[in-house]
């Protein structure tokens, strides 16, 4: 029986993290027919292997062209589903995602943007407070950016005959290019709050500067295509703090201005080197 849905998701060593990330798609309760497609990209762990023995049964696909964007396009190749959902192998799919999701592209939309919850842990570290409180905030994404983080997106692939598919070349920032390139063709974006993934927040010093490192290469990649400004009038590189510590406060207990200012120069310092570096 044809899928209704494919979903889809690049992986690159998540042998930690694949199995559980599919389990959670195996739980999916009221959803739709659809099939999972896992791309691996390169993995030198036991990624494949673990994907190709799970119940879900998922269709592993390689991509010998590294980069996330790429691996995603080579998903919507292999995808058989009339809507295309994606997640990442590090994320973990609520039990209605799949439906709440669909029922977002049913009321009319063409793209749906999922909101991503970070989890918590028992005591967590000034780092993973902050992630958790500034990162992947879909609802912002979507309403001031038009794009939608590719944890948790679906789209009808109505929008890719018409408009292509991820520029494969781009290594960060490819979900907003597409997202912005897609509402310009006049297709509708909504933010669908109860289709949730749970996403693993950045917990060290290490991981949050190769996140924002990342972040700042892929504004340098959009700024080569002609779709962000100069680096001299990038908001996203002035960041302040008192707006950090608003978001903190919001996520949990407040947090004092000389606790977070040490992260927030690590993170804005990171951004700043990708984007002049172009490097992640």
């Amino acid at each position: 029986m044809t899928p209704r849905v494919s979903v889809v998701i690049p992986v690159l060593n998540e042998a930690r993290r694949i199995r559980a990330c599919l389990d959670a798609i195996a739980a999916q309760q009221d959803a739709p027919i659809f099939e999972v497609v896992v791309v691996d990209n390169g993995s030198r762990d036991a990624t494949p292997d673990l994907v190709r023995s799970h119940q879900i049964g998922a269709r592993l696909a390689v991509e010998r062209s590294r980069g996330p964007y790429a691996a995603r396009n080579a998903g919507i190749r292999e995808a058989r589903g009339e809507i295309v959902a994606f997640t990442d192998g590090d994320c973990l799919p609520d039990p209605r995602w799949l439906i709440e999701g669909v029922r977002t592209i049913d009321s009319g939309a063409d793209l749906a943007g999922g909101q991503v919850v970070q989890m918590a842990s028992a005591s967590p570290t000034v780092w993973e407070r902050y992630d958790r409180a500034t990162y992947l905030k879909q609802d912002r994404f979507i309403a001031l950016e038009r794009f939608a983080a590719t944890a948790n997106l679906f789209v009808t692939t109505t929008v890719f005959e018409r408009v292509g598919v991820f520029v494969p070349e781009l290594t960060a920032s490819g979900d907003l290019e597409f997202g912005q390139r897609a509402t310009d063709a006049g297709f509708r974006l909504d933010y669908a709050a109860e289709a949730r993934v749970l996403h693993h927040p950045r917990t060290t010093a290490r991981d949050t500067w190769a996140l924002h490192r990342k972040l700042g290469m892929g504004f340098s990649e959009l700024a080569r295509h002609g779709i962000r400004g100069s680096a001299r009038k990038d908001p996203a590189l002035r960041t302040r703090l008192g707006t950090v510590v608003q978001a903190v406060a919001e996520d949990g207990p407040p947090l004092r201005f000389r606790t977070l200012a040490p992260v927030h120069a690590v993170v804005l310092a990171a951004r700043w080197v990708g984007r002049l570096t172009g490097r992640g």
